[in-house]
Protein backbone atom coordinates (compact mmCIF):
# COMPACT_ATOMS: atom_id res chain seq x y z
CA UNK A 1 0.00 0.00 0.00
CA UNK A 2 1.40 3.68 -0.91
CA UNK A 3 2.01 5.29 2.90
CA UNK A 4 3.18 8.63 1.94
CA UNK A 5 3.09 10.01 -2.32
CA UNK A 6 4.44 12.77 -4.16
CA UNK A 7 3.41 15.67 -1.68
CA UNK A 8 5.30 14.57 0.85
CA UNK A 9 8.14 12.64 -0.85
CA UNK A 10 8.79 15.37 -4.05
CA UNK A 11 9.91 14.69 -7.52
CA UNK A 12 12.32 11.67 -6.42
CA UNK A 13 11.83 9.53 -2.73
CA UNK A 14 15.39 8.26 -1.81
CA UNK A 15 15.31 7.73 1.45
CA UNK A 16 13.23 6.60 4.54
CA UNK A 17 13.89 5.52 7.90
CA UNK A 18 11.81 3.93 10.90
CA UNK A 19 13.04 3.87 14.61
CA UNK A 20 12.39 1.61 17.19
CA UNK A 21 9.17 3.57 18.17
CA UNK A 22 7.99 2.77 14.35
CA UNK A 23 8.29 6.96 13.63
CA UNK A 24 9.32 7.21 9.99
CA UNK A 25 11.45 10.05 8.81
CA UNK A 26 11.40 10.59 5.00
CA UNK A 27 13.57 13.36 3.31
CA UNK A 28 12.01 15.40 0.80
CA UNK A 29 15.12 16.26 -1.68
CA UNK A 30 12.80 19.19 -3.78
CA UNK A 31 12.13 21.00 -0.40
CA UNK A 32 14.51 20.12 1.22
CA UNK A 33 12.62 18.92 4.41
CA UNK A 34 12.38 16.14 6.91
CA UNK A 35 8.57 15.09 7.53
CA UNK A 36 8.20 13.05 11.05
CA UNK A 37 5.48 10.49 11.33
CA UNK A 38 5.13 9.82 14.71
CA UNK A 39 1.88 7.14 14.48
CA UNK A 40 1.77 5.50 11.04
CA UNK A 41 -1.99 5.94 11.00
CA UNK A 42 -1.29 9.27 10.05
CA UNK A 43 -2.30 10.97 7.35
CA UNK A 44 0.05 13.94 7.08
CA UNK A 45 3.05 14.16 9.16
CA UNK A 46 3.26 14.99 12.78
CA UNK A 47 6.25 17.34 11.95
CA UNK A 48 8.07 18.74 9.55
CA UNK A 49 11.40 20.03 10.13
CA UNK A 50 13.48 22.79 7.91
CA UNK A 51 17.32 23.48 7.54
CA UNK A 52 20.15 24.31 5.23
CA UNK A 53 20.20 21.41 3.11
CA UNK A 54 21.19 21.10 -0.46
CA UNK A 55 19.67 17.85 -2.36
CA UNK A 56 19.25 15.93 1.02
CA UNK A 57 20.11 12.30 -0.46
CA UNK A 58 19.75 10.03 3.12
CA UNK A 59 19.26 10.12 6.44
CA UNK A 60 19.93 8.32 9.96
CA UNK A 61 18.02 8.82 13.18
CA UNK A 62 19.67 7.81 17.07
CA UNK A 63 17.71 6.27 19.68
CA UNK A 64 17.59 9.29 21.25
CA UNK A 65 15.77 11.26 18.31
CA UNK A 66 18.63 13.24 16.74
CA UNK A 67 18.81 13.35 12.71
CA UNK A 68 21.82 13.27 10.80
CA UNK A 69 21.28 14.28 7.28
CA UNK A 70 23.35 13.94 4.18
CA UNK A 71 24.30 18.18 2.75
CA UNK A 72 27.33 17.10 0.73
CA UNK A 73 26.03 18.08 -2.90
CA UNK A 74 26.78 21.91 -2.66
CA UNK A 75 27.31 21.93 1.25
CA UNK A 76 30.00 19.40 1.43
CA UNK A 77 29.26 17.89 5.01
CA UNK A 78 26.80 15.86 6.96
CA UNK A 79 24.50 17.66 9.01
CA UNK A 80 22.63 17.31 12.47
CA UNK A 81 19.62 18.16 13.68
CA UNK A 82 19.59 17.84 17.74
CA UNK A 83 16.25 16.86 19.38
CA UNK A 84 16.57 18.38 22.57
CA UNK A 85 17.35 21.89 21.23
CA UNK A 86 15.94 21.45 17.99
CA UNK A 87 19.29 22.90 16.42
CA UNK A 88 21.28 21.97 13.56
CA UNK A 89 25.43 21.42 13.65
CA UNK A 90 27.49 20.24 10.87
CA UNK A 91 29.56 16.99 12.33
CA UNK A 92 31.57 15.70 9.17
CA UNK A 93 33.28 17.06 5.88
CA UNK A 94 32.45 15.04 2.70
CA UNK A 95 33.74 15.75 -0.78
CA UNK A 96 30.94 14.61 -2.43
CA UNK A 97 27.06 13.52 -1.19
CA UNK A 98 26.76 10.70 1.02
CA UNK A 99 24.27 8.11 -0.85
CA UNK A 100 24.16 6.26 2.58
CA UNK A 101 24.21 7.24 6.05
CA UNK A 102 25.01 5.13 10.02
CA UNK A 103 25.96 5.68 12.86
CA UNK A 104 27.17 2.67 15.03
CA UNK A 105 26.82 1.43 18.91
CA UNK A 106 29.96 3.62 19.78
CA UNK A 107 28.21 6.88 18.25
CA UNK A 108 31.18 6.46 14.69
CA UNK A 109 29.65 8.09 11.76
CA UNK A 110 29.71 6.74 8.49
CA UNK A 111 28.86 7.80 4.84
CA UNK A 112 28.74 5.63 1.77
CA UNK A 113 30.13 8.07 -1.57
CA UNK A 114 28.22 6.74 -4.85
CA UNK A 115 30.83 9.18 -7.05
CA UNK A 116 34.25 8.60 -4.94
CA UNK A 117 33.65 4.07 -4.80
CA UNK A 118 34.57 4.60 -0.91
CA UNK A 119 32.94 4.84 2.67
CA UNK A 120 34.62 7.15 5.24
CA UNK A 121 34.23 6.81 8.71
CA UNK A 122 34.29 9.68 11.38
CA UNK A 123 35.30 8.27 14.38
CA UNK A 124 33.93 9.63 17.71
CA UNK A 125 37.27 11.32 18.61
CA UNK A 126 37.02 13.29 15.42
CA UNK A 127 39.30 11.33 13.04
CA UNK A 128 38.20 10.29 9.71
CA UNK A 129 39.75 7.03 7.72
CA UNK A 130 38.63 5.27 4.83
CA UNK A 131 37.19 1.72 5.66
CA UNK A 132 35.95 0.83 2.66
CA UNK A 133 37.10 1.35 -0.82
CA UNK A 134 39.73 2.77 -2.65
CA UNK A 135 38.45 5.90 -3.95
CA UNK A 136 39.00 4.10 -7.44
CA UNK A 137 36.42 2.22 -9.04
CA UNK A 138 37.12 -1.51 -9.52
CA UNK A 139 35.61 -5.01 -8.72
CA UNK A 140 38.66 -6.47 -6.87
CA UNK A 141 37.75 -7.44 -2.91
CA UNK A 142 39.51 -3.92 -1.63
CA UNK A 143 37.53 -1.62 -3.83
CA UNK A 144 34.20 -0.40 -4.56
CA UNK A 145 32.09 0.80 -7.59
CA UNK A 146 29.49 2.85 -6.70
CA UNK A 147 28.54 1.97 -3.33
CA UNK A 148 25.18 3.08 -2.14
CA UNK A 149 23.34 1.38 1.54
CA UNK A 150 25.52 0.78 3.91
CA UNK A 151 24.74 -1.02 7.07
CA UNK A 152 27.23 -2.06 10.16
CA UNK A 153 26.18 -4.65 13.08
CA UNK A 154 27.08 -4.76 16.31
CA UNK A 155 30.23 -6.07 15.91
CA UNK A 156 31.34 -3.18 13.35
CA UNK A 157 31.34 -5.12 10.67
CA UNK A 158 30.55 -3.27 7.68
CA UNK A 159 28.27 -4.29 4.72
CA UNK A 160 27.86 -2.26 1.64
CA UNK A 161 25.31 -2.20 -1.16
CA UNK A 162 28.31 -2.27 -4.14
CA UNK A 163 25.91 -1.37 -6.93
CA UNK A 164 28.02 -0.88 -9.77
CA UNK A 165 29.94 -4.22 -9.06
CA UNK A 166 26.08 -5.66 -8.53
CA UNK A 167 26.91 -7.12 -5.11
CA UNK A 168 27.01 -7.20 -1.02
CA UNK A 169 29.99 -6.94 0.29
CA UNK A 170 30.90 -7.41 3.93
CA UNK A 171 34.31 -5.90 5.20
CA UNK A 172 34.75 -6.98 8.55
CA UNK A 173 36.25 -5.04 11.51
CA UNK A 174 39.64 -3.00 10.48
CA UNK A 175 39.55 -5.30 7.62
CA UNK A 176 40.00 -3.18 4.03
CA UNK A 177 39.59 -6.53 1.41
CA UNK A 178 35.76 -7.03 1.78
CA UNK A 179 33.41 -10.27 1.17
CA UNK A 180 30.88 -11.17 -1.02
CA UNK A 181 28.17 -12.36 0.59
CA UNK A 182 25.63 -12.05 -2.09
CA UNK A 183 25.40 -11.24 -5.93
CA UNK A 184 28.25 -11.38 -8.31
CA UNK A 185 31.04 -13.23 -7.23
CA UNK A 186 29.57 -14.55 -4.28
CA UNK A 187 31.63 -17.69 -3.15
CA UNK A 188 28.45 -19.75 -2.91
CA UNK A 189 24.84 -19.65 -4.82
CA UNK A 190 23.45 -16.76 -3.45
CA UNK A 191 21.35 -15.07 -5.58
CA UNK A 192 21.75 -12.21 -8.78
CA UNK A 193 21.54 -8.86 -7.98
CA UNK A 194 21.41 -5.73 -10.59
CA UNK A 195 22.49 -2.19 -8.95
CA UNK A 196 21.65 -3.14 -5.72
CA UNK A 197 21.44 0.32 -3.66
CA UNK A 198 19.60 0.01 0.09
CA UNK A 199 20.95 -2.98 3.00
CA UNK A 200 19.43 -3.88 6.14
CA UNK A 201 20.29 -6.45 8.56
CA UNK A 202 18.23 -7.75 11.13
CA UNK A 203 18.44 -8.81 14.16
CA UNK A 204 19.09 -12.86 13.12
CA UNK A 205 21.96 -11.90 11.42
CA UNK A 206 19.65 -11.74 7.94
CA UNK A 207 20.20 -9.76 4.97
CA UNK A 208 17.48 -7.59 3.20
CA UNK A 209 18.02 -5.64 0.09
CA UNK A 210 16.92 -3.30 -2.20
CA UNK A 211 17.67 -5.14 -5.56
CA UNK A 212 17.29 -1.28 -7.20
CA UNK A 213 17.44 -2.48 -11.25
CA UNK A 214 15.24 -5.93 -10.65
CA UNK A 215 13.05 -3.49 -8.97
CA UNK A 216 12.55 -6.09 -5.82
CA UNK A 217 13.03 -6.62 -2.39
CA UNK A 218 15.48 -9.59 -1.93
CA UNK A 219 15.61 -11.24 1.85
CA UNK A 220 17.93 -14.01 3.30
CA UNK A 221 16.99 -16.08 6.22
CA UNK A 222 18.63 -19.40 7.04
CA UNK A 223 18.56 -21.77 3.77
CA UNK A 224 20.13 -18.57 2.46
CA UNK A 225 18.57 -15.82 -0.64
CA UNK A 226 15.03 -15.53 -2.29
CA UNK A 227 12.84 -12.41 -3.47
CA UNK A 228 10.16 -10.99 -1.11
CA UNK A 229 8.38 -8.37 -2.89
CA UNK A 230 8.52 -6.58 -6.53
CA UNK A 231 8.59 -10.65 -7.46
CA UNK A 232 5.49 -10.46 -9.18
CA UNK A 233 3.69 -8.57 -12.02
CA UNK A 234 0.90 -7.40 -9.33
CA UNK A 235 3.91 -5.79 -7.44
CA UNK A 236 4.75 -2.70 -8.79
CA UNK A 237 8.15 -0.71 -8.02
CA UNK A 238 10.44 1.21 -10.47
CA UNK A 239 13.93 1.66 -9.19
CA UNK A 240 13.32 1.41 -5.61
CA UNK A 241 16.40 2.87 -3.46
CA UNK A 242 16.21 2.42 0.37
CA UNK A 243 14.01 0.14 2.67
CA UNK A 244 13.64 0.35 6.47
CA UNK A 245 11.52 -2.35 8.85
CA UNK A 246 8.99 -1.21 11.86
CA UNK A 247 8.93 -3.42 15.14
CA UNK A 248 6.00 -5.61 13.49
CA UNK A 249 8.26 -6.52 10.50
CA UNK A 250 6.84 -4.52 7.99
CA UNK A 251 8.84 -2.66 4.98
CA UNK A 252 8.39 0.53 3.77
CA UNK A 253 10.08 1.15 0.78
CA UNK A 254 11.31 3.77 -1.25
CA UNK A 255 9.68 3.37 -4.81
CA UNK A 256 11.97 6.33 -6.54
CA UNK A 257 10.21 6.91 -9.80
CA UNK A 258 6.82 6.15 -8.30
CA UNK A 259 7.30 9.19 -6.64
CA UNK A 260 5.76 7.50 -3.37
CA UNK A 261 6.78 5.10 -0.28
CA UNK A 262 5.20 1.65 -0.07
CA UNK A 263 4.11 0.24 2.53
CA UNK A 264 4.38 -4.15 2.65
CA UNK A 265 3.07 -5.51 5.30
CA UNK A 266 4.30 -8.59 6.95
CA UNK A 267 1.81 -10.98 6.53
CA UNK A 268 2.04 -10.62 3.11
CA UNK A 269 5.75 -11.11 2.72
CA UNK A 270 5.31 -14.42 4.63
CA UNK A 271 2.85 -15.90 2.90
CA UNK A 272 4.32 -15.78 -0.96
CA UNK A 273 6.52 -18.67 -1.21
CA UNK A 274 6.37 -19.06 -4.85
CA UNK A 275 7.92 -15.79 -5.23
CA UNK A 276 11.17 -17.50 -5.35
CA UNK A 277 10.64 -18.32 -8.37
CA UNK A 278 12.19 -14.80 -10.09
CA UNK A 279 14.86 -14.98 -11.95
CA UNK A 280 15.66 -14.92 -15.66
CA UNK A 281 16.16 -17.57 -18.18
CA UNK A 282 17.38 -20.26 -15.25
CA UNK A 283 15.22 -23.01 -14.34
CA UNK A 284 17.58 -25.02 -13.04
CA UNK A 285 18.33 -21.98 -10.07
CA UNK A 286 14.04 -21.78 -9.47
CA UNK A 287 14.06 -25.37 -8.82
CA UNK A 288 16.86 -25.11 -6.29
CA UNK A 289 16.23 -22.32 -4.50
CA UNK A 290 11.99 -23.02 -4.42
CA UNK A 291 12.82 -26.57 -2.79
CA UNK A 292 14.88 -25.07 -0.27
CA UNK A 293 12.12 -22.62 0.69
CA UNK A 294 9.42 -24.88 1.18
CA UNK A 295 11.21 -27.42 3.43
CA UNK A 296 11.07 -27.46 7.23
CA UNK A 297 14.31 -26.82 9.12
CA UNK A 298 15.73 -29.87 11.09
CA UNK A 299 17.01 -29.34 14.83
CA UNK A 300 19.29 -31.24 15.85
CA UNK A 301 21.28 -30.86 19.63
CA UNK A 302 24.13 -30.93 21.66
CA UNK A 303 24.78 -30.56 25.43
CA UNK A 304 28.17 -30.90 27.16
CA UNK A 305 30.02 -29.56 30.23
CA UNK A 306 33.37 -27.13 30.26
CA UNK A 307 35.46 -28.22 32.84
CA UNK A 308 38.53 -29.22 34.56
CA UNK A 309 38.69 -32.49 32.45
CA UNK A 310 38.19 -30.32 29.13
CA UNK A 311 41.02 -29.85 27.01
CA UNK A 312 42.70 -26.15 27.80
CA UNK A 313 43.42 -23.91 24.78
CA UNK A 314 43.97 -20.01 24.02
CA UNK A 315 42.18 -17.78 21.99
CA UNK A 316 43.91 -14.57 22.13
CA UNK A 317 47.34 -14.22 19.96
CA UNK A 318 49.76 -11.94 21.82
CA UNK A 319 49.53 -14.73 24.70
CA UNK A 320 50.00 -18.51 24.29
CA UNK A 321 48.99 -19.66 27.85
CA UNK A 322 46.09 -22.69 27.71
CA UNK A 323 44.03 -20.21 29.91
CA UNK A 324 40.46 -20.99 28.75
CA UNK A 325 38.73 -24.93 28.49
CA UNK A 326 37.14 -25.81 26.01
CA UNK A 327 35.48 -28.60 23.71
CA UNK A 328 36.23 -30.02 20.19
CA UNK A 329 33.02 -31.09 18.15
CA UNK A 330 32.52 -32.82 15.07
CA UNK A 331 29.77 -32.00 13.04
CA UNK A 332 28.69 -33.83 9.83
CA UNK A 333 26.05 -33.31 7.45
CA UNK A 334 24.60 -34.99 5.15
CA UNK A 335 22.65 -32.34 2.53
CA UNK A 336 24.14 -29.16 1.48
CA UNK A 337 23.05 -25.90 2.52
CA UNK A 338 23.33 -23.14 5.18
CA UNK A 339 23.55 -24.68 8.69
CA UNK A 340 23.53 -21.61 11.58
CA UNK A 341 24.62 -23.39 14.90
CA UNK A 342 23.75 -21.46 18.29
CA UNK A 343 24.81 -21.79 21.66
CA UNK A 344 23.07 -22.11 24.78
CA UNK A 345 24.50 -21.35 28.24
CA UNK A 346 24.21 -19.13 31.34
CA UNK A 347 28.54 -18.24 30.68
CA UNK A 348 29.49 -15.99 27.41
CA UNK A 349 30.70 -18.53 24.79
CA UNK A 350 32.64 -18.50 21.82
CA UNK A 351 32.56 -20.36 18.71
CA UNK A 352 35.05 -21.28 16.44
CA UNK A 353 34.76 -23.44 13.14
CA UNK A 354 38.02 -25.14 11.64
CA UNK A 355 37.99 -27.88 8.67
CA UNK A 356 40.66 -30.06 10.00
CA UNK A 357 43.63 -28.12 11.20
CA UNK A 358 44.19 -25.98 14.21
CA UNK A 359 46.04 -25.04 17.22
CA UNK A 360 44.87 -25.34 20.56
CA UNK A 361 47.49 -22.19 21.28
CA UNK A 362 45.54 -19.95 18.81
CA UNK A 363 42.52 -20.60 17.67
CA UNK A 364 42.34 -18.48 15.48
CA UNK A 365 45.26 -19.96 13.11
CA UNK A 366 43.37 -21.42 10.52
CA UNK A 367 39.87 -20.47 11.44
CA UNK A 368 36.93 -20.75 9.11
CA UNK A 369 34.42 -18.68 11.05
CA UNK A 370 34.10 -17.41 14.47
CA UNK A 371 31.94 -15.45 16.53
CA UNK A 372 30.78 -14.33 20.37
CA UNK A 373 27.79 -12.76 20.98
CA UNK A 374 25.80 -12.96 17.68
CA UNK A 375 22.87 -14.46 19.69
CA UNK A 376 21.24 -13.64 23.25
CA UNK A 377 22.88 -13.31 26.52
CA UNK A 378 26.26 -12.80 25.14
CA UNK A 379 26.01 -16.67 22.80
CA UNK A 380 27.24 -17.07 19.15
CA UNK A 381 25.66 -17.73 16.25
CA UNK A 382 27.32 -19.00 13.28
CA UNK A 383 25.38 -19.42 9.97
CA UNK A 384 27.63 -21.38 7.29
CA UNK A 385 27.43 -23.29 3.85
CA UNK A 386 28.20 -27.07 3.75
CA UNK A 387 28.51 -29.17 1.11
CA UNK A 388 26.50 -32.48 1.32
CA UNK A 389 28.16 -35.30 3.02
CA UNK A 390 30.98 -33.54 5.05
CA UNK A 391 32.45 -32.60 8.12
CA UNK A 392 33.82 -29.93 10.10
CA UNK A 393 35.07 -29.08 13.63
CA UNK A 394 33.19 -26.29 16.38
CA UNK A 395 35.60 -25.78 19.40
CA UNK A 396 33.63 -24.51 21.82
CA UNK A 397 35.02 -22.22 24.59
CA UNK A 398 34.10 -19.11 27.14
CA UNK A 399 35.02 -15.30 26.68
CA UNK A 400 36.33 -15.20 30.90
CA UNK A 401 39.78 -17.32 31.41
CA UNK A 402 39.15 -21.14 33.30
CA UNK A 403 35.14 -20.81 33.45
CA UNK A 404 33.34 -23.55 33.46
CA UNK A 405 29.91 -25.01 33.40
CA UNK A 406 26.89 -26.37 31.26
CA UNK A 407 26.52 -25.59 27.74
CA UNK A 408 24.35 -26.99 24.73
CA UNK A 409 24.41 -26.71 20.85
CA UNK A 410 21.23 -25.93 18.39
CA UNK A 411 21.82 -26.61 14.45
CA UNK A 412 19.50 -25.76 12.65
CA UNK A 413 19.50 -27.25 8.62
CA UNK A 414 18.29 -28.51 5.67
CA UNK A 415 19.11 -32.29 7.07
CA UNK A 416 19.86 -33.91 11.05
CA UNK A 417 23.62 -33.08 12.05
CA UNK A 418 25.65 -35.45 13.53
CA UNK A 419 27.89 -34.26 16.23
CA UNK A 420 30.72 -35.92 18.46
CA UNK A 421 32.63 -34.96 21.23
CA UNK A 422 36.44 -35.38 19.91
CA UNK A 423 39.06 -36.38 22.94
CA UNK A 424 41.26 -37.35 20.40
CA UNK A 425 42.52 -35.32 17.76
CA UNK A 426 45.33 -34.33 15.49
CA UNK A 427 46.79 -30.94 15.06
CA UNK A 428 49.78 -28.62 14.90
Amino acid sequence: MTFANESFVGTYSSSIFVNSNNSIYIVNQQTAQIHIWQNENHHNPTKTIKGNLSDPFSLFVTTNGDIYVDNGYQNGRVGKWIRENETWISVMNVTSPCDGLFIDIYENLYCSMTGNHRVDKKWSNGTTTIVAGTGVAGPQSDMLFGPWGIFVDINLDLYVADSGNNRIQLFRRNQRNGITVAGKGSAILTIELTGPTGIVLDGDQHLFVVDQRNNRIIGSDENGFRCIFGCSTNEKLSDPTSMSFDSYGNIYVTDFNNRRIQKIVKNHICGKKFYLITFKGKSRVYLLLYSIEIREFVQTNYSSNLSVNSHQCHRRNYCRLLNYYCEIIKIHTNEKGLYTITSHSSKDLVGYIHENNFTLFDLNINKIQSDDNSHDNYQFRITLYRPANSSFLLIVTTAQEFEQGHFSITVHGPSNASMQHQSRFNFF
